[in-house]
């Protein structure tokens, strides 16, 4: 790196390296990390609303519906997901689910400087986990369910289930901008009492077993498309989509 023409080098240990290059010592690698790289994109996250799914399954059809409700409402929407980032329509390659914190601050910065107004990101548990996702404010964190996974890297399911929750605690902790915070949960899902627990401000459920704000009923599940009825505050509405599935 320095040879290449690096001016300093950020190391946990010094190194034998010429006098003009400076050496920051720290700690922790990624605890540094954490706080520079948000810093030195300007917070890119507190700037556009951020919308954040979790779970284990259905997070990528839900940050795309998202998305499209977003952009057919007139807003500039970035996506972020597993197999790629979406810069309105120019997509750009992506090498984990929720990339680095270095990546992941590089593609929010670019998307703040395109005019991007909302981002919709997929966010999995090893992010929140190993803290991907510093520096960025959370406007609307979404909850789609949890299974029985990743416990290679958890290593117990209530290890899994806190790491879900700390995407709803940080809606309205710390340094917070930005007003209007929703979690929104799928109150089918067995754990979603742990998940509300972890909640703070508003919340909207849904679900179609059990009683929630926004419920859904008379589902029709075709191999092509769906249809179902939702109720909620605005009343009722007939839904029929292009798409499969029970999500």
């Amino acid at each position: 790196a320095v040879e290449k023409g690096a001016v300093a080098v950020l190391t946990a240990k010094h190194l034998d390296l010429p006098d003009r290059v400076v050496q920051l010592m720290v700690p922790d690698i990624h605890h540094a990390l954490e706080d520079i790289v948000p810093y030195f994109y300007d917070y890119p996250g507190k700037k556009m609303r951020m919308i954040g799914v979790t779970g284990t399954n259905g997070k990528t059809t839900t940050s795309h519906i998202i998305a499209h409700i977003l952009r057919a409402a007139g807003h500039h929407v970035g996506v972020l997901g597993t197999i790629h980032a979406l810069i309105d329509d120019e997509e750009l390659p992506i090498h984990n689910t929720t990339p680095d914190v270095v990546e992941l601050q590089h593609f929010l910065h670019l998307m703040a400087e395109r005019g991007i107004t909302h981002v919709v990101m997929e966010v999995s548990s090893h992010a929140l986990e190993l803290n991907r996702v510093a520096g960025i404010e959370f406007d609307t964190a979404v909850f789609t369910n949890l299974t029985q996974d990743h416990l290679d890297f958890h290593k117990t399911f209530e290890n899994y289930v806190a790491a879900k929750a700390k995407l709803f605690q940080g809606l309205t902790a710390g340094d917070t901008v930005k007003g209007n915070k929703t979690a929104v949960v799928n109150v089918d899902d067995p754990y979603a009492k742990d998940i509300l627990a972890a909640c703070r401000g508003n919340v909207l459920t849904y679900g179609v077993e059990q009683e929630a704000d926004l419920r859904g009923s008379s589902l029709q599940v075709e191999l092509k498309k769906s249809s179902f009825h939702v109720s909620g505050p605005f009343g009722s509405v007939d839904l029929q989509m292009h798409i499969t599935g029970l999500f």
